[in-house]
């Protein structure tokens, strides 16, 4: 299979690492991947951050979350939670309580209807075929050494707020300067 996302994505010139080959793949086949669950999700006008957010909110409920907590446990980071929340809330499937105690805290709610379309058992059936279908090719044991080697990259981001390497140096010359002369 080694050279298939070279002929996927019509590069003629070799890939300048494999770490670099590897990343490409990964977000090819994560983009793949999310295709699917997104054609699912459309079929219940939701996207991808927001049915994350009802799952997450499903998951602490009753006692709801507050919006940074929604923030970090996303699976896919989003900086605007809150119009996230606004189309959910306005769609009737969160609500939004302000604190008494610190006006400053939101509690975020899953609504009965909310937990209806996260729970709905054609909604559920439909990704757990796709995702069953995906990760058939792979089998137990490569799906389980997968996430290990998924894990084992996600690593050294873990309890790191800004995931940007230490020895990265920001880019200051002009885009013309990186043109081949």
């Amino acid at each position: 299979m080694a050279g298939l996302l070279a002929r996927e994505i019509h590069q003629t010139r070799p890939f300048s690492s494999p770490a670099m080959e590897a990343y490409l793949a990964l977000i090819r086949t994560a983009e793949v991947l999310a295709r699917d669950v997104a054609t699912a999700l459309r079929a219940y006008d939701l996207t991808h951050a927001q049915y994350n957010i009802l799952r997450i909110l499903r998951g602490s409920a009753p006692q709801g979350l507050t919006c940074g907590t929604i923030a970090e446990r996303l699976v896919t980071l989003d900086p605007d939670v809150t119009r996230l929340l606004d189309k959910l809330e306005t769609r009737g499937l969160v609500t939004r309580e302000r604190q008494v105690a610190d006006r400053r805290v939101v509690i975020v709610r899953i609504t009965a209807p909310g937990d209806a379309v996260c729970n709905h058992p054609g909604l559920c059936a439909t990704l757990g075929t796709i995702h069953e279908r995906r990760f058939a090719a792979l089998g137990p044991q490569q799906t389980a050494t997968l996430i290990d080697l998924l894990e084992n990259l996600r690593a050294p981001a873990r309890g790191v707020a800004d995931d940007t390497p230490t020895d990265a140096v920001p880019f200051t010359g002009s885009p013309a300067a990186l043109a081949p002369t």
